[in-house]
């Protein structure tokens, strides 16, 4: 995690430096979060930095900020930022002396209630916490979402399913996943998605995905497509929208000719997450031969989604097994008889959306299996 801190006094700027040097411990301790990144500003004295600029700079750079000061100072410094729970970074205010510190902003998603909890300990201090989920003890769905690693495609769903949980209700939670650990009070496992609260899955929406659903089953792979309507029905007011839990489980097959610019990999890439009824979000991985290692836009693209590229070699390749579609030419040409399909396979997947061609890029999905769990961290 990386945290932007910034002090406003001498004994506040000496607290941020012993609290950065305890998360930077418990990073080579392998406690907490493993991947502690801090930086420490002053905003006072020789060398202050402007604290407009650093706040606009941290927001965009970091995934939390910490305020050694007043908690008003953090509010106005921040309420022009504010936009989203879904992407607002975490921010916590803790005071000088150590005594509190204060989540302000995404206690859940962004892991400002982790956070807090995690600096109070380094610096001796009492988390104050104000979540009715936390504080009444009820679970948290996007907590549990954040630490599962699942985006949320409607953020605005949350408040209804915590809403229910907090009223003593109860919610039905559907996966595509399998998840290991007892259920959470109030958490029932649905069967039906069509009667779920809550959706964890790696396509998009509603219907999205359905023709590539049935394809796992029936084990024919085609592409998606709108599902058909019976004639005559009365149409229904629609049930409340379930919360979308996105599932990173996709694999991208990438085959492209030399040369491809990142633009024209994007642009084939975003036309078959259309067609899939996937989420961009949902692909944690990127795969080709090894002779496309260095291409230059196939890197830009992965480096631009933040994704890993897997190479595989043309040996490799022609081992997996699987629905491939054969080409003579790429044979000739590489060494093999398909790229993008052999390479979205090569992890274990399943292919859910066979080749697609576009302006010489060609893109495949497979989907991985991945284990998630009730289990608090």
């Amino acid at each position: 995690m990386r945290v932007s801190c910034i002090a406003f006094t001498e004994r506040g700027y000496a607290l941020a430096e012993r609290t950065a040097r305890a998360l930077s411990d418990c990073a080579q301790t392998g406690e907490d979060d493993p991947g502690w990144d801090v930086s420490v500003s002053r905003g006072f004295g020789e060398g202050k930095a402007d604290l407009r600029a650093w706040t606009a700079l941290a927001w965009e750079a970091s995934d939390a900020l910490l305020f050694v000061g007043a908690a008003g100072i953090a509010v106005r410094a921040i309420a022009p930022h504010i936009a989203s729970k879904a992407n607002d970074p975490a921010v916590v205010a803790i005071d000088e002396a150590g005594r509190f510190a204060v989540p302000l902003l995404s206690g859940h998603l962004g892991g400002a209630n982790e956070l807090a909890q995690t600096v109070a300990r380094a610096a001796g201090a009492i988390p104050v916490i104000t979540t009715a989920t936390d504080v009444r003890g009820v679970w948290a769905v996007d907590t549990w979402a954040r630490c599962a690693g699942l985006a949320v495609s409607n953020p605005e769903a949350i408040k209804r399913v915590s809403a229910r949980l907090l009223s003593g209700g109860r919610v039905a939670l559907y996966s595509d996943m399998p998840i290991s650990g007892q259920p959470p009070e109030g958490v029932d496992i649905a069967s039906d998605r069509a009667r779920a609260d809550i959706v964890v899955s790696p396509f998009a929406g509603a219907n999205a995905g359905a023709s590539v659903r049935a394809a796992e089953t029936t084990g024919e792979v085609v592409p998606a497509g709108e599902a058909g309507k019976p004639a005559g029905v009365r149409a229904q007011a629609p049930a409340p929208e379930p919360l979308r839990l996105v599932v990173p489980c996709i694999v991208a097959g990438i085959g492209c000719r030399r040369g491809a610019c990142a633009e024209a990999i994007e642009e084939a890439f975003l036309l078959a997450c259309g067609q899939a009824g996937i989420s961009p979000s949902v692909v944690r991985e990127a795969a080709t031969i090894d002779v496309k290692a260095h291409e230059e836009g196939l890197l830009a693209f992965c480096r631009a989604r933040n994704i890993p590229l897997a190479t595989y070699s043309a040996e490799e390749l022609s081992q997996v097994e699987g629905s491939i579609s054969p080409s003579d030419f790429v044979r000739a040409t590489v060494g093999v008889d398909n790229v993008c399909e052999r390479a979205a396979l090569a992890d274990g997947g399943k292919l859910i959306f066979p080749k697609l061609a576009h302006g010489g890029v060609t893109v495949a999905f497979s989907k991985v299996t991945i284990e998630l769990s009730f289990k608090e961290r």
